[in-house]
């Protein structure tokens, strides 16, 4: 928490007292941390149960949960705060969208099924942390305190871990408003000005041709405000959502496919007024 001041967390048997005393938290330090680390004062302690469970579903008709109301898990890795403001992340965008007529049910249910899988893998990861970091067993603590220095100076486990800790490397592959990874995707075209917006992006690659270019633009003037075009320096045409992720990619092959392949993914969440099956044309 500071160059001097660290939380402890740690599984005990029995609770003496109405809160951990100095006294416990050296017992606790001398049985299981590694060498080195003394407790010189409490400034604050509290007994806890960890609790680790999640809601099966994060939206019912018009109520919908996030943050600690729909997930509760260990402290280890301070995954809480992360995972409640991604919900809000994921779910911000679609209600923005369906309130001004452009989203549909699909596009709100889909909240529900992106993140509960990713609730799922923070529980995982917490509880596991917990039950490394804080074992009691001599032979694994000896494990921890060898592999783990080891480890963490490797480069790959380093990017590995912030990834995971921050959650920045969430993607939504399967989700049935993605197709492909559904990873956060970052384009310089993308900075500054109005951003990404409340609105899909479709990116379109320098390497497309001038009838790509054509039937893209037609493609956007479809579905009015809620898409937008841009040239990109990455080839391939993509589709970007407004938090970030790819809906879309494809960086090779027929433009006109890939733009189909668009047209299907957007039609599948948001609400048009008119039957469009004819935009993309070949």
């Amino acid at each position: 928490m500071s160059a001097s001041r660290r939380r402890i967390v740690a599984n005990i048997e029995r609770a003496e007292g109405d809160a951990p005393s100095l006294e416990l938290v050296r017992k606790v330090l001398a049985q299981r941390a590694p060498e080195g680390i003394e407790a010189r004062a409490l400034h604050w302690g509290s007994y806890f149960r960890i609790h680790h469970r999640h809601a099966t579903k994060l939206r019912v008709g018009r109520i919908f949960i996030a943050g600690d109301a729909a997930h509760i898990h260990s402290p280890f890795g301070g995954q809480g705060m992360n995972t409640g403001l991604h919900d809000v992340w994921n779910l911000i965008w679609k209600l923005d969208l369906f309130l001004h007529g452009h989203g549909n049910e699909q596009l709100l249910d889909s909240y529900s099924v992106e993140r509960v899988p990713i609730i799922k893998q923070v529980i995982e990861t917490t509880d596991f942390l917990t039950k490394v970091m804080g074992t009691p067993n001599k032979f694994a603590q000896a494990l921890r305190n060898t592999v783990i220095p080891m480890v963490s100076r490797l480069a790959p486990f380093q990017h590995a871990f912030v990834q995971r800790l921050s959650e920045l490397g969430i993607a939504y592959r399967g989700s049935p408003i993605v197709e492909g990874p559904g990873e956060r995707f970052l384009d310089e075209s993308m900075r500054g000005g109005k951003g990404v917006g409340s609105r899909f992006l479709v990116m379109v690659g320098d390497d497309r041709d001038v009838s790509t270019m054509e039937a893209a633009k037609k493609l956007c003037r479809s579905f009015g405000d809620a898409v937008e075009l841009r040239r990109s320096q990455h080839p391939g045409i993509k589709l970007v959502r407004p938090d970030g992720y790819l809906a879309y990619s494809s960086r090779n092959g027929d433009g006109i496919a890939a733009l189909e392949s668009v047209h299907a993914l957007l039609n599948r969440q948001t609400q048009v007024s008119a039957a469009l099956s004819s935009v993309v044309t070949r």
